[in-house]
């Protein structure tokens, strides 16, 4: 069986919650209930995403590069002072293992089906 965390459960429901108190808030039709739906599904999905792609180091290589580079150009008598430390002098681009967080993915997959199912309910509504 699937255990999902606590905070997995934050963010399943919070989309949900965020689109029933803008609707009440707001102007309460179907169509205006989708619109606020489709568009907490997308940002908070966008968010998910940039995390997991954060947390798995797929920019690691890019940073690295860049902190190299600049290590290169730094002038004599400043590379000395940066000679063993390790963010401004980088031996390595990735590291040997990544932990991504177990509740960004359950989250990022549910949030993807609250934009597909947002695109269903659109084509309900006439």
């Amino acid at each position: 069986m699937l255990r999902l965390s606590h905070r997995t459960w934050v963010y399943i429901i919070i989309t949900p919650l965020f689109t029933i108190i803008s609707w009440i808030l707001s102007n309460p039709t179907w169509s205006h209930f989708i619109n606020l739906f489709f568009t907490f599904s997308i940002i908070f999905a966008i968010l998910l995403f940039t995390l997991l792609i954060i947390q798995e180091g797929i920019l690691d290589v890019t940073s690295f590069g860049f902190r190299r580079f600049k290590y290169q150009m730094m002038r004599k008598k400043d590379k000395g002072r940066y000679e063993s430390d390790e963010f401004f002098n980088p031996k390595n681009p990735k590291q040997s293992k990544y932990v991504v967080q177990s509740w960004i993915k359950p989250a990022l997959l549910v949030h993807v089906f609250y934009i597909v199912l947002s695109f269903l309910l659109a084509f309900t509504v006439r």
